[in-house]
């Protein structure tokens, strides 16, 4: 048998194509994301709100006003009184909003700097590649959920936590949660729903569909920058 050389170089270039598309199929997913914003414990039981206005200011530089540490420090922003704790009837969602959109410029004010506003914007939800385009742009979102009641608890509580990262993307988008509340092993909301624990000091990673459903995300502030 002869050896036919427009054969070959047409074999020879169907390899190469070949090749090419499968390195478009098979291309990884997005690789994930993480904000530099570590989670910070609730100081106390029912504090969690707290840590999470913290994490935020501190991922922006806003000082703390003293002289106690500035999970109290926000409160009494909150409320002019110096028991560390949001005002009963407000929810955390609402509690750590009003941090979000005054506590700054009243931080620097205090140390006489000039303010600086933050901006944001508010929504029910948003979809993942939304919250994909935020993490890109190095912005936390607070979002409000309503997990399951854990046992001993009277009534189920809407509580706020804080996207800081993403896995994957489409359909298959993992969110990396900042949810400093102490859960008993057996009653934790991401575990039970897919998720899996990143940091003991409370940082999850769980499915955007899930934690959608499952944890009823219900609200959120987000493109959350100084202005």
């Amino acid at each position: 048998m002869f050896w036919k050389p427009t054969v070959f170089w047409k074999s020879l270039a169907g390899a190469l194509l070949l090749a090419a598309f499968s390195g478009i199929v098979t291309a990884p997913a997005r690789a994930e994301a993480l904000l530099d914003i570590p989670p910070y414990p609730e100081t106390a039981p029912g504090q969690a709100w707290a840590a999470i206005a913290e994490m935020i200011m501190v991922y922006y530089d806003v000082p703390n006003t003293g002289p106690a540490e500035m999970q109290c420090s926000i409160a009494f922003f909150l409320t002019g009184n110096e028991d560390c704790r949001k005002p009963a009837s407000e929810s955390e969602f609402s509690a750590v909003s009003r941090v979000v959109k005054g506590y700054s410029q009243y931080a620097r004010e205090t140390f006489g700097e000039l303010p600086i506003a933050m901006r944001w914007e508010a929504a029910t939800t948003i979809p993942p590649d939304e919250v994909v385009h935020e993490i890109r742009f190095e912005r936390p979102i607070l979002v409000e959920i309503e997990p399951a009641r854990n046992e001993g608890e009277t009534k189920t509580e809407k509580r706020a936590v804080l996207i800081v990262g993403t896995d994957g993307t489409g359909d298959n988008l993992q969110l990396i949660v900042n949810d400093p509340k102490i859960y008993a092993p057996t009653e934790n909301p991401y575990l039970e729903f897919g998720g899996k624990i990143r940091d003991n000091s409370g940082q999850y990673q769980i499915g955007y569909a899930d934690f959608s459903a499952f944890l009823k995300w219900s609200a959120t502030l987000y493109k959350i920058k100084p202005d």
